[in-house]
C-alpha cells in the first residue's frame, strides 16, 4: 500500500473564477500562478507523495513564464503520468476543503464525480467534506481558503 497526503491554500480573487476539483464555479477564485485550483494541487502533491516523488512546484514552476495561467487538470495529468498511474489502483480519496466562504454541501456530488472521472475510479472511492476555520486566521476572515488530501493507492500487480 501507498499512501500520499498533500495541501495547498491561496487567497481569494475576484479577478479570477473560482476552479474546484477542475470544474468552474460562478463564485470568487484564488489568486495563483495558476488558475488556482486547491483541491487539485494538494490532489497532485498527494499522488506524487504516495510515489516519493517531489513536490508540485518541482514539476511546475512559477518561474516558468509558459505555465502562468495553467490549468490544474492539466497539471494532473502530467503528475499521473510522472507517477506511472496505470500502475496503481487507488483506494481511496479523502479531500478536506477548509474554508468560510465555500459551501462544499452544495457542491459535493459535482465535485466528488469530476475526480472520479480525472482518476478514473469510481465515486465511491472519492469522499469530499468541508470545514470551516470558525472566523480564525486568514480562512476565518475569509481571505482564504484550503484543501487537505489523503490518497491510499496500491500497486497493480501485471
Amino acid at each position: 500500500m501507498l499512501i500520499g497526503n498533500g495541501w495547498d491554500l491561496h487567497k481569494h480573487s475576484a479577478l479570477k473564477p473560482m476552479y474546484l476539483a477542475g470544474l468552474e464555479f460562478d463564485e470568487e477564485g484564488f489568486e495563483g500562478y495558476s488558475d488556482g485550483d486547491i483541491i487539485l494541487h494538494a490532489l497532485c502533491d498527494a499522488l506524487l507523495g504516495s510515489v516519493g516523488k517531489k513536490d508540485l512546484g518541482h514539476y511546475f514552476p512559477s518561474k516558468q513564464p509558459t505555465q502562468k495561467g495553467i490549468r490544474s487538470t492539466v497539471m494532473l495529468e502530467k503528475v499521473l503520468e510522472i507517477i506511472d498511474y496505470d500502475k496503481l489502483k487507488v483506494r481511496n480519496v479523502d479531500i478536506t476543503v477548509i474554508s468560510q466562504r465555500i459551501s462544499i454541501s452544495e457542491k459535493r456530488e459535482n465535485l466528488e464525480g469530476s475526480i472520479s472521472k480525472l482518476l478514473n475510479i469510481e465515486d465511491s472511492k472519492v469522499n469530499i467534506k468541508g470545514k470551516t476555520a470558525d472566523f480564525l486566521g486568514l480562512i476565518g476572515d475569509k481571505k482564504a481558503s484550503a484543501s487537505l488530501v489523503t490518497i491510499l493507492l496500491s500497486l497493480i500487480h501485471i
